[in-house]
């Protein structure tokens, strides 16, 4: 049996990040560096842009700054023979030159590792490059690279070899925990890796050119839309553009608290499953039918719950099958709430939105089993990272059995919280660089709640200067029935273009169109959540079909709004049309979302090795921040 709040797990012990590497010791801090004094360095940013219509209006991603090709100036195999780039020690273990396809661009692939740990693949084109430089988050635990980019489905300019593409593994190889004591390792994970990489990639690119990227690009979901919102709040001079998918931004909280309670939501006083897949699908069609049955998408989540009674539901002498015991529909209910203390205080924004009920038999989400009377496979992830990453110790398979949800064990848990997660909504450096950020989730995330997104941009509205001032450099996107990075709506819309169309020429997107394939198409950064299973490397033994088009029939258009609108229907029209659709604000997905936690602008920085770690920022948190140097 789960037990829930009956033992407090104290955080105490050694500090066991003593491991020490030999590896650099510099301190990566807020601070961006001005030059480089590298033997391959700069700093990647455009420094001019080309005109542009200024404004909001439809931004279709179509349109482009009008760069030269720069042609490589050396060798593939020369390239490889690098050892150093912008102070980082670099090892290319595999180079070739090869194409996706036959006609295709043809790229210089290396792969090889920054700084001992930190394995990377990327790919230069020899003849096509546009002074262009996509980076690529990956998901789950990472622990291998994926070339494959989020929202990039059918944009020519990927497709043609405009980009020089890169990607990492944060730092280790695997889905293994076995790194959790290695200092350097954590660090990379948290937030170094994707720094390291900016710098040896557009290192390498100035190489291999003789000039280096005029725009830098991250895209990246799950947990590579925390890897994209790291970036712009740790290092906001590193890309120009980023697109940030339902990021897993508030990580110490979903990995030790949002998950384990909603597995636990599920159970019975015996620890068996009470709810399965069968049950899930009879509340989230009877959702649908009550909130937008002529649709048939979930348009707006948060209205729908306000509306929909999940009671109605509720067995009774006049309603026998097809209906939920009282104890089954309290499950739902927690789980639809998420963590909440006995004093009904949230320890996280909420729980997974009505309408994402199609994917609860997964190890990332609620965890149910199909039928009632078998058990789920155990979610190793999720208590992996309650185990070694929470605490500065390892409280045993006992202390992640018996978590307690309440105040006092939350706040132990956020102790870390600075180092973990990105969630400081003060972008504003990011805009000051001139930067530009679109954030998307799907309102039906079975993985990371949607709240969660919500919640941060809310902040970030908030931090800085209000909605008309945020959006003129970071806009939000939610898309209807959409699961995590993908799936069960329209799900796939040119957000790299969008963001290169408003980075390179001022034309901030407005309406989007997502398109739902058939069968769906996901394209996101690997299957799963933050402990799903990341895609397959491609590393050197194949350059991947960059920006492969969909080649199955259109199931549905829709029309994608920035916060707070969302799209409506207009009454009339065939509703798997795009034009049957406008913009309509949406007053439930407003409401605030208050919880224990904050977004504030602690963050924890150390040098490479995990130690000699400090606190910087405010210290609006409910605890008392460590500020002196200590291990992480």
């Amino acid at each position: 049996m789960r037990g829930r709040g009956l033992v407090t797990v104290a955080a105490t012990g050694a500090a066991f990040l003593g491991v020490v590497v030999a590896i650099p010791a510099q301190a990566h801090q807020p601070a961006p560096k001005s030059g480089s004094t590298s033997q391959r360095g700069h700093d990647g940013q455009g420094s001019g842009r080309s005109s542009g219509n200024q404004g909001s209006g439809q931004n279709d991603g179509t349109q482009i700054a009008n760069l030269p090709v720069i042609k490589s100036k050396e060798l593939c195999s020369t390239l490889a023979d690098t050892t150093m780039v912008d102070g980082q020690s670099v090892q290319i273990a595999e180079d070739q030159v090869a194409s996706s396809t036959p006609g295709g661009p043809l790229y210089c692939a290396l792969t090889g590792t920054i700084n001992t740990n930190v394995g990377f693949e990327v790919l230069l084109p020899v003849s096509t490059w546009r002074q262009r430089y996509l980076q690529i988050g990956c998901g789950g635990t990472c622990g291998s690279i994926g070339l494959s980019a989020p929202q990039t489905t059918d944009y020519a300019p990927l497709a043609d070899g405009d980009f020089v593409v890169a990607s990492q593994d944060e730092g280790h190889s695997g889905q293994s925990t076995a790194w959790y004591s290695n200092g350097a390792q954590r660090v990379d994970f948290a937030y170094l890796s994707d720094h390291l990489l900016a710098e040896v990639s557009k290192g390498l690119a100035d190489e291999f050119y003789g000039i280096g990227p005029k725009y830098s690009y991250f895209d990246g979901c799950s947990q590579g839309g925390h890897q994209a919102l790291t970036e712009v709040q740790r290092y906001p001079k590193d890309f120009n553009g980023v697109l940030a998918g339902a990021p897993a931004s508030i990580m110490t909280e979903l990995n030790s608290v949002l998950h384990e309670y909603e597995y636990d939501a599920a159970l019975n006083e015996s620890g068996q499953p009470i709810i399965s897949e069968q049950q899930a699908n009879l509340v989230g069609n009877a959702a649908m039918v009550a909130c937008y049955p002529s649709v048939g998408l979930m348009l707006d989540y948060r209205a729908c719950e306000d509306k929909f009674n999940i009671k109605s539901l509720e067995c009774s002498a006049t309603l026998t099958t097809n209906c939920l015991t009282a104890a089954q529909i309290a499950a739902f209910e927690q789980v639809y709430a998420g963590p909440e203390d006995l004093q009904g205080q949230k320890l996280y924004p909420g729980g997974y939105p009505l309408g994402s009920e199609f994917n609860w038999d997964n190890g990332t989400s609620v965890n149910i089993p199909a039928t009632l009377g078998t058990t789920p496979a155990p979610a190793t992830f999720i208590t992996s990272w309650l185990q070694y990453f929470a605490f500065e110790t390892d409280i045993g398979a006992a202390g992640v059995a018996n978590e307690p949800f309440t105040a006092q064990y939350f706040h132990q848990i956020e102790k870390l919280a600075p180092f973990w997660d990105a969630t400081n909504p003060d972008i504003s450096a990011f805009d000051k660089a001139g930067g530009k950020l679109i954030l998307w989730q799907g309102e039906a995330d079975w993985s990371i709640p949607t709240i969660s997104s919500i919640a941060y941009y809310q902040a970030v509205v908030k931090a800085n200067g209000g909605i008309s001032a945020t959006q003129q450099f970071a806009r939000y996107y939610l898309l209807p029935s959409v699961g995590h990075c993908g799936g069960n709506g329209p799900d796939t819309y040119n957000g790299l273009g969008a963001v290169v169309q408003w980075t390179e020429l001022h034309q901030a997107p407005n309406s989007l169109t997502a398109t739902q394939y058939a069968p769906a198409v996901s394209t996101g950064s690997g299957p799963g959540g933050p402990g799903g299973t990341p895609p397959t490397s491609d590393l050197t033994d194949a350059v991947p079909t960059l920006a492969a088009p969909a080649t199955t029939a259109v199931v549905r258009t829709l029309p994608l709004y920035p916060y707070p609108e969302l799209p409506a229907y207009n009454g009339t029209g065939n509703v798997d049309s795009a034009s049957s659709y406008h913009g309509q604000v949406s007053r439930a997905v407003q409401k605030p979302t208050p919880w224990l936690g904050k977004f504030d602008t602690l963050t924890t920085w150390c040098n490479a090795q995990g130690v000699d770690c400090f606190t910087t920022g405010s210290k609006s948190r409910p605890w008392a921040p460590q500020t002196h140097k200590h291990r992480i």
